[in-house]
This record gives structure tokens, sequence and C-alpha cells, in this order.
């Protein structure tokens, strides 16, 4: 039987389920009896032994096999291979396990997800097409497909969107209000359910999924809302064991973990608990990054080249998903993955920290306006760095070439790198950069704006893991990671800006500002082809792929907002020749600006956009500012909608965690005073009020039922304060 592999998880019982879809759009529901490996390795027989007796508690088969214990390693060694059953007994064997026993022991492939082991180990990928073979032994897979490929087939998916309406009986919707009616929006058309008492009502929904079986379910808000409400509610009507939304014929169920505040580069982050739909795909467009920001095909993308189950993909992090990418390389090359990372970072003395711990290389922008100005970019420098100079935790000072005089070295450091094999990073980022690139020449060779389309969102979604590769190479928990390597990389970057200023300089142009990746130059009656040269030259002096990104007809390098004699870096917005605007770390890019203020800058942008040197620009200057009073009458005369006057922004804790009175908290701790459950991570969207109670002084968006007196002369004020920072 032949079809593209949809959906694959675990059984109780042992062995894995795969869901195909045919080519006619039928799903077809496949057991295959395998069983997952882990393996041990140990310097003392002794703890070997003494595991083998902990785990004749489950019905494990070991092996001798050889393998790379680590990435380093240029032999095999041997290594005890368990092989399990059921994956939950995997769980189970790592919770009963004598913690002396692992004091010189390590495990290994212990909890890499057991549906992605399956894919790793029958070199499949989600999506691809392939052709079953039942035998008596289980499945034979023969692939169809090429998980490089950039011109794929995908198979035929239904979809079914969920939408609850729900009679409130407070301020803000909670599980114990009633289900008034849903709406079900499928390809045959839109079906309301709104006859017959809750349960009924809630079991025709069932019905009706089972018959259009659809393969992917959207929803808004169903892994935090939505399905948590349909739980409960079919709980309350004792209907919950007929409730079934999956393939597979199980009630749905609640999660058996809460939703997760986790730190981020920085910020505080907040995911509810996945709910997943065995046998189909549960998108959420509020809980859902991929999905929400390179479409269905980018997510499509992610998980045939990362080899990450579709589901899983849709909710983990691009991080997460890059990750699987980097084992399925260790795994082809029998290197073992460990259980917890434990290398560890190079000792270094105080000067050595300082001489190498120095990140990207800045210039700080002239203040002011400008034309004539050129822009000259590096795409996705970082990642291009990793793979040309082979940047990895197993290649950066080698031993094997830690000797070899010929042996290449980082930049300003004694870090030699390995010649003799290419690192699992590189190897990934290669499959990686030369995909995206690919996909950027589909796009400008196809007349067909779907298509076109198709190849932006796999390309988008393929950025995001290059963006992603230079953070996780010197994340701390990182599977491949090494904080030297990413210093390493800091390293050569930064020899490639100066480089490229020189050769620009050499050439007689000007340097306005430089960050990391990009410069920004002025050249005495400089053309588009000077700059285009200037390219070329660098491209072939580097050995890196420099781009003109094009000549501003005028660009505006804001200073800070509190101290207006200091440049910042990355504060500044302008009008390419070719009419494109280009705006950085105004309120127009910020998550926390009201979209009346955002507006107004768009506006105020817009109408300086047409000028096309720096005297029209003074020009038009008054014309700005009459559109900056066109938006103040309107928040005097209360002629807004109540949506563009939200603010939203993130917890950084809990609400009771909050010991002074910001503005997100008071918001939050209302919501928990109407019931709501709120953890930091979490955006919270308020209105601010006019009054005199600070307790009151803004209203979260939940709880507006009506017309509210919003503080105009706060709103006016932020008003201001955005136009004057243009």
């Amino acid at each position: 039987m032949e079809g593209w592999l949809f959906d694959l998880h675990p059984t109780p019982e042992g062995g894995m389920i795969i869901w195909l879809i045919t080519r006619r759009g039928k799903a077809l529901r496949l057991h295959d009896p395998w069983r997952p490996s882990i393996y041990a390795w140990t310097k003392t027989p002794a703890n070997i032994a003494s595991l083998l007796r902990e785990q004749r508690l489950f019905d494990v088969q070991t092996t001798s096999d050889y393998k790379y214990v680590s990435p380093n390693d240029f032999q095999r060694t041997k290594v005890l291979r368990l092989t399990f059953k059921r994956s939950s007994d995997i769980t189970r064997f790592l919770r009963n396990i004598n913690p002396t026993n692992l004091i010189e022991t390590r495990l290994f492939n212990v909890d890499v997800p057991v549906a992605q082991l399956y894919l790793y180990e029958k070199n499949l990928f989600p999506l691809a097409l392939v052709r079953a073979h039942i035998t008596g032994e289980g499945i034979s897979w023969e692939l169809l497909d090429d998980a490089h490929s950039c011109q794929y087939e995908t198979p035929p998916l239904k979809g079914a969107k969920i939408t609850l309406h729900i009679r409130k009986s407070a301020r803000v919707t909670s599980f114990n209000d009633p289900l008034n009616s849903i709406t079900i929006e499928a390809p045959s058309g839109v079906l309301a359910i709104d006859n017959g008492s809750e349960a009924e009502k809630l079991l025709e929904l069932a019905r009706r999924i089972q018959e259009i079986d659809p393969d992917i379910i959207l929803t808004k808000n169903g892994d935090a809302f939505v399905f948590p409400y349909l739980i409960h509610r079919a709980f309350q009507n004792q209907v919950l064991s007929q409730f079934i939304l999956d393939r597979e014929g199980r009630p749905l169920q609640p999660t058996a973990t809460r939703g997760k505040s986790y730190f981020s580069y920085g910020r505080i982050y907040y995911r509810p608990s996945p709910i997943h739909l065995l046998g189909r795909l549960h998108l959420d467009a509020c809980n859902d990054f991929i999905f929400e920001d390179c479409g269905l095909q980018g997510l499509i993308e992610i998980a045939r080249t990362c080899r990450t189950p579709l589901r899983r993909a849709s909710r983990e992090t691009i991080g997460t998903n890059m990750t699987s990418l980097q084992m399925y390389q260790a795994f082809r090359r029998d290197i073992l993955i460990p259980w917890k990372k434990n290398e560890p970072e190079d000792f270094k003395t105080a000067y050595e920290l300082l001489k190498a711990d120095r990140g990207g290389f800045i210039l700080e922008p002239k203040i002011g306006l400008f034309d004539k100005i050129g822009e000259i970019d590096f795409a996705s420098l970082y990642p291009t760095l990793m793979m040309k100079h082979n940047l990895t935790p197993e290649c950066i000072s080698c031993q094997c070439c830690a000797h070899t005089k010929t042996a290449m070295q980082v930049p300003e450091l004694d870090y030699n790198l390995c010649e003799k094999r290419i690192g699992i990073v590189p190897h990934t980022l290669r499959i990686l950069l030369r995909k995206r690139a690919e996909y950027k020449t589909l796009m400008t060779k196809t007349t067909d704006p779907k298509l076109r389309n198709v190849h932006d969102q796999r390309q988008a979604a393929l950025k995001w893991c290059l963006v992603t590769s230079f953070g996780y190479l010197g994340y701390r928990n990182a599977r491949f990671g090494k904080i030297d390597a990413h210093i390493g990389v800091c390293a050569f970057a930064r020899k490639v800006l100066r480089e490229t200023i020189e050769i620009a300089q050499e050439r007689g142009f000007s340097v306005v500002h430089g960050i990391v990746d990009s410069v920004w130059l002025t050249g005495e009656n400089a053309s588009e082809d000077d700059y285009v040269n200037l390219c070329d030259a660098i491209e072939e002096r580097l050995g890196l792929p420099a781009s003109f990104e094009g000549m501003y007809r005028w660009v505006v390098f804001l200073p800070s907002k509190v101290h207006t004699e200091l440049p910042v870096l990355n504060r500044y917005y302008g009008v390419f020749r070719d009419g494109k605007v280009k705006m950085r770390g105004i309120e127009y890019r910020r998550r926390d600006a009201p979209p009346i203020i955002k507006q107004c800058q768009r506006d105020m942008i817009n109408c300086l956009a047409s000028a096309r040197s720096r005297e029209e620009f003074l020009a038009r200057l008054p014309e700005a500012l009459r559109v900056v009073r066109r938006y103040i009458d309107r928040l005097q005369t209360g002629r807004v909608d109540i949506e563009e006057l939200l603010i939203t922004k993130q917890l950084s804790k809990d609400p009771s965690e909050y010991k002074h009175n910001v503005v997100q908290a008071i918001a939050a701790k209302q919501l928990v005073h109407e019931g709501m459950q709120i953890s930091a991570g979490q955006n919270i969207s308020y209105i601010i009020q006019e009054t005199r109670d600070i307790e009151k002084c803004v209203i979260p968006s939940e709880l507006v039922s009506g017309p509210i007196r919003y503080n105009a002369a706060k709103y006016i004020s932020m008003l201001l304060d955005a136009a004057v920072g243009l």
C-alpha cells in the first residue's frame, strides 16, 4: 500500500501505529511490532551486571553492539543494547535504576521521543511518500521520496475548524458555563450544532467529526481552553467515554501535565500543555508558532527536514525541531545520543574569557538623516560561517589536529579546527542552507502566485532554524552545543565585518553604521552598480555571499530616548529607491505598542516615503505632523475602536509574585479575581482607563463588555512620544 506518512505514535501494548494518507485522501492505519532500544556504556563490567539485574523486571532483549560513544571518537566502542517491548518500559526502567549504577555508566538514546527514534531507525520522515510492505516480522518500508527535495508532493489533506459559542454567566468564560452551540467549518460547508441538550450537542460534534473525518482540526486557543472546556462539559454530562475526536477511538482526555513557563533569550514564555488527537493533526492558532508564522507549508517543511512527527513539530520550539535533525545525523553516523549533556566548558582564565567572549562587531551609527546610503548584508552569516569553518563542539580544539601546523585557527584565539571530518552541526546546516537557497531561487522563477507562496512559507520556516542554530551552539543544554564553538563563530564574524569595511574603504566608501552582519555605506556619486561590484569584491576575497539590499532614498538613524546624544544600534527607519520601507526598533515594530500608535507611525512614514532626498524629506515634515494631529483628534473625540487601544505585554512572573503595581500585573490580578488561571509568560492585553483608582487604571480585554472611558490623555502622550521618536 502507498501513501504519505501522516502520523505515528506508540501503543501501550507495544509497537508503533502509523497513519498513511492515500492519493485519494483516505486514512490507513498500520501497526508495526517494532521495539525501541537504548544503549549503555561503562568502564566497569560490574555496573553492567547490576544494570542487567535491574532490567529483569521488564521484557528486554540485550545484545552487544559497536557505536561511537562521543562525536569526538574516531573508533567505535563496545556497548550494551537494551531493546524493550514497550516505550513506556524505558521510562519505568529509568525510574527504577539505582543511581549508584550511573556514576560510571552512561546511558544513550533514552530521552529521544520514541516516534522520532522510529523515523531515525527506519530512515523515514513525516509526510514522506512511502510504500508499505507487510511481512511476518512487521513492516518493510520503501521510500519513494527525498527529504532533501524542494519540489515534492503533499497529500490531499482535509481540514475542519471548530468554534465554540458559550453562554457566559460572569465577566470571564469558565468551564462551568454551559455550551450554547458549536460551529464546524469544513470543505463541504459550515455546520451549526445548536439543537438538543448539551450532552446531545457534544455527541453530535463527535459524530460529525467522525463523519467528516478531517486530517487537520483547527482551533483557536484549543490547548488552553477549547478542548479542556469540552472535556469538562462532557464529564459533567456523563458522556466523556463517548466523546471521541481522534481516529484511534479513544475518548478525549485531559493532559497529565499543566502548561509551563520557560525562560528563553531573556524573556519568559508560557506554553499550555498540547492536546493531540491520534491519527489527526490538531493545530492551535494560539499555540503553534511555526503554523502561525509560516503557514501549513512551513510546518510541513520543518517536519520533513527535521524528521519530527507533524503534531510534535507543531508544538515544539524551532530549536527543538532543529535538534531533531542533528540527532538524526548523529544516529545515521552511529553516534550515540547522550541522555544528559556532559560536555563541560573548557576552563578559561579571566584574561582568556575577556579576550574570547566578545560577541559580534558593531560600529555605532551616526545620528541623523542621510540620503544616498547603501546597505550590504550577509544572508545567514553565522550559519554559513559555522558550516564553512566546521564550527561544532567535536571539531573545535580537537586533539587530532592540535599539533598540525596547517590546521586552521579561530581568529584572535588559540582554538584549532578539525580538518579530518565534518561535524554534525555543519552537516546539518549545509542541508538547511542549500534548501533555503533553492526555495528562494524557485520563488524568482515561478509565475504562479500560489506556488510562490508555498516556496516562501517553506524558506521562512528554514530561516527560523538557521536563526536558532547559532544560539543553540552556545546553549548549555543543547545536545550538540559548546560555548567554545559559539565564541569561535563570533570571532570569525568580527573578522568578516572588519575585512568588509576595509574592502569598502579601499573603494572610496565611508561607513555610516555596521552591526554584526550588515553595513551601511555612503560613497561620493556611488551608483547601484558600484555597490554590486563591491559585493562581488567582498565575495571574491572572503568567500562569502554578500548581497546588496539597495540604496535608500533616505534613512534616519535615531538616538536613545533616554540619552539623546547617544546612538542606538538597531533603531532606524528609511525608504529604499524602489519604495520599500524598512523599520527597526520603533513603536511600529514593538509587540506592546497599541495599534493606534502603530497606525500613526505607519501613516507618518508613508507620508514621508515619497520624498526622494533629504531636502524633500524635510519639506514633508509639516504634512507628517498633520497626520499626528488627526490621530489626536480621534482620541479626543472618541472616534476609535476598542481594539485600537489594546496594549499587550508579557508577564515576567506569576501575578501574585509582583511586588509593585505595574499595569500588566494589575490587569492579570483582575483576571485571576474573575477565576482565570494566569501564569508567567502569558500575554495580557488591556486598555488604560480614566480613573484615579490604581486598581482599576487598566481593564483586561476579556472584561470589556461595553463602552469604557479610556484615558485619552495617556494615549495622546504615547502618541506624541512615538511621533517625536521619529
